[in-house]
């Protein structure tokens, strides 16, 4: 068996910088998005800015810049006590033995913790069957039925045994959508030689299915269930094929996963969290773990350039079901508050973080850092949450935006291990592997003198972000770092103080540098709101969520504030907050004129690095939402500071460089 190093190739490179998988078959399945609303701006790497200037330092560090003797990622090591394959999954259904899953063959061969494709090209077997569900969302006095799409190894027919992957979906009635050139996973081929079944499974109200859109409630969670129950040979559970005849999954192992990007991924999140027997794994990319963190509602605000719950069902929903459905969207907008924005129980009925301990799945995540359409924080919570319980969790924070991973076919790699690990029962280690993969960019490498778990050096990565378009080109040089978790960080304070040599307003970590300022007056558009630190003497890594502590008072109604973040005019994070819930979110509260209130900014989670003799620009300003005049807002910087999350320092398990 040959080492099995995660060094990609160049050749690797150049095929992703199409973002598509040459190998991949016309009609493999891919995944949509929920807002074409544009690409974020770009972040490109920082230049080299010369000589650092000295400034107040953040934290003490030796510091080496250079290209040290980079270790490879090295295979996962089985667990010695329990040998070659796992006797029953995690969720408590046996795995069969590998030599038995196909009648008269010697079954898959496991190379490098990876079961590689060992079927035929045979033209596949496809079928169709409708599952009846537990729900009743377009209240018919029928149970909503939904709607599956089978794609098999022909191999079926002769025996063969499978376990399942499930493509659950919003958007399957767009008749491009399944044969769309975007693999973040892999093409349907690949998977059907690996001797995989692919499920495409349309949600409520959606494309084939039964009933009405009711966007990650309990009745949606549900149905996801019910399509793992069936998979699983559930004696409860109902199915009828095309011609109207029982129909039952005799082929499936009953080891069950789910795959999707945006609303796709949302909905394996949501089955997992009903804790469905027989689902074994998810791989959830740029999805939504909290239905309020995403619908208009970021930290209380209403976000122009986001949809609401009912606004979004009304755009999935099948033109046929739009008038029986009117009534469930009429519920939707009531329930859901669209006048003060509140954390209402709707909200929390969508929140699956609140069911995280019922969550069996083995939970592989990405998301991109430049994800302006799913927030960040969807997927920071849900794999930090995961992680604190002790869950198998593993995070790909990569540089993109609402797309596909990076480094796309080490990426796939991993997905092979995973579902290798998960649906198969290889014991090929995956449980003590790093559960944070973050991406690098080429040229940006700052370490000391070891990527050991020991180190006493501290190990500084720099972080850049890029468009869709140019990021896509993987060059030589980039990283994959793997670290055991989310980095421990300090918040360290930085302060709002007038610059006195260059009549400005300056960032500062010290409390005692320049004069305190008289309230400033913050307006839409301009720079009387922009912050400047001065140019930092080393390099500092800031990873998790900044916040903002503002003290403001309004001349009318309360004024939503924006704070954006920038390294050397490059923009890195932004956020915003509404001031009537400075007491929480659960209720809004009145604001009376000319009063100071406190109150907290969190902008969205990043990873990245601030190198010597960069700046770091933070602007805060009113926020406009509609045609809505706003007023200008008053702010006593006196009593503001930001908080970073520094990390005191980086203990990478393990690195990847393109050669």
């Amino acid at each position: 068996m040959k080492p099995f190093y995660l060094v990609a190739l160049a050749a690797l490179a150049l095929s992703a910088c199409d973002n598509s998988d040459p190998a991949a078959p016309e009609s493999q399945n891919t995944t949509g998005t929920f807002v074409d609303d544009g690409r974020p701006p770009q972040v490109a790497v920082v230049p080299d800015p010369g000589p650092a200037v000295q400034a107040p330092t953040v934290e003490p560090s030796q510091i080496v810049v250079g290209q040290p003797e980079l270790p490879p990622i090295a295979p996962p090591v089985p667990l010695p006590e329990v040998g070659k394959q796992f006797g029953v999954s995690p969720t408590g259904i046996p795995y069969p033995k590998l030599a038995s899953l196909y009648p008269g063959h010697k079954g898959p061969v496991v190379e490098d913790g990876m079961i590689l494709p060992w079927l035929s090209k045979r033209p596949p077997i496809k079928s169709e069957v409708k599952i009846a569900t537990a729900v009743d969302t377009d209240a018919d006095g029928e149970p909503d039925r939904i709607a599956l799409r089978i794609v098999q190894p022909a191999e079926v027919a002769e025996g063969l045994k499978t376990p399942v992957i499930v493509r659950p979906s919003i958007y399957y009635e767009d008749p491009n959508y399944a044969i769309r050139d975007r693999a973040p996973f892999l093409g349907e081929d690949q998977y059907l030689r690996m001797g995989y079944t692919i499920v495409y499974a349309d949600s409520l109200g959606s494309n084939q299915s039964d009933g009405c859109p009711m966007i990650m409630d309990g009745t949606e969670r549900q149905v996801m269930a019910d399509v793992v129950a069936w998979l699983v040979n559930d004696p409860k559970s109902v199915g009828l094929n095309e011609k109207g005849e029982a129909a039952q999954a005799p082929w499936s192992t009953g080891h069950i996963a789910m795959e999707g990007v945006s609303y796709g991924g949302t909905l394996a999140i949501m089955a997992a969290a009903t804790g469905a027997v027989g689902l074994e794994a998810i791989v959830p990319v740029a999805s939504i773990s909290s239905a309020y963190d995403y619908f208009q509602r970021y930290n209380g605000t209403q976000i122009t350039d986001t949809v609401s719950v009912p606004g979004f069902a009304e755009g999935y929903v099948t033109k046929a079901r739009k008038d029986i459905c009117a009534s469930n969207v009429k519920k939707l907008k009531e329930a859901s508050d669209e006048v003060s924005f509140a954390y209402n129980d709707f909200w929390k009925e969508r929140n699956t973080l609140l069911l995280a301990d019922d969550i069996k799945a083995a939970t592989l995540i990405s998301h991109g850092q430049a994800d302006d359409n799913v927030k960040t924080q969807n997927s920071v919570q849900l794999y930090n949450t995961l992680l604190q319980k002790k869950k198998p969790v593993q995070f790909w924070f990569h540089s993109r935006d609402h797309d596909d991973p990076a480094w796309q076919k080490e990426w796939q790699k991993q997905i092979l291990l995973w579902y290798t690990r998960y649906l198969f029962g290889v014991n090929n280690g995956v449980e003590k592997q790093p559960t944070y993969v973050r991406e690098t960019p080429a040229g940006d490498l700052t370490v000391g003198k070891a990527f050991h778990k020991d180190s006493t050096e501290y190990t500084l990565v720099a972080h850049c972000q890029s468009g869709h378009s140019d990021g896509d080109c993987i060059q030589e040089g980039e990283l994959l770092v793997k670290e055991d978790a989310w980095p421990a960080v300090d918040a360290v304070s930085y302060y709002f103080r007038r610059d006195a040599a260059n009549d400005g307003l300056l960032l500062t970590p010290d409390a005692t540098a320049g004069a305190l300022q008289a309230p400033v007056t913050f307006d839409i558009g301009d720079d009387s709101g922009e912050f400047v630190t001065q140019p930092f003497a080393d390099a500092v890594r800031i990873a998790g969520t900044i916040k903002v502590n503002i003290n403001a008072s309004f001349k009318g109604a309360a004024t939503v504030l924006k704070a954006t973040l920038k390294v050397d005019d490059q923009l890195i994070t932004w956020g915003w907050a509404n001031p009537v819930f400075y007491k929480g979110l659960e209720k809004a509260e009145p604001i009376a004129k000319d009063t100071n209130y406190e109150f907290t900014l969190e902008m969205m989670p990043r990873d990245f690095t601030v190198m010597p003799g960069s700046k770091i620009t933070l602007w805060v300003e009113p926020y406009k939402v509609g045609t809505k005049p706003v007023d200008p807002t008053t702010v006593d910087v006196s009593k503001m500071k930001v908080e970073l999350p520094v990390v005191r320092r980086t203990e990478p398990m393990a690195v990847m460089m393109l050669r």
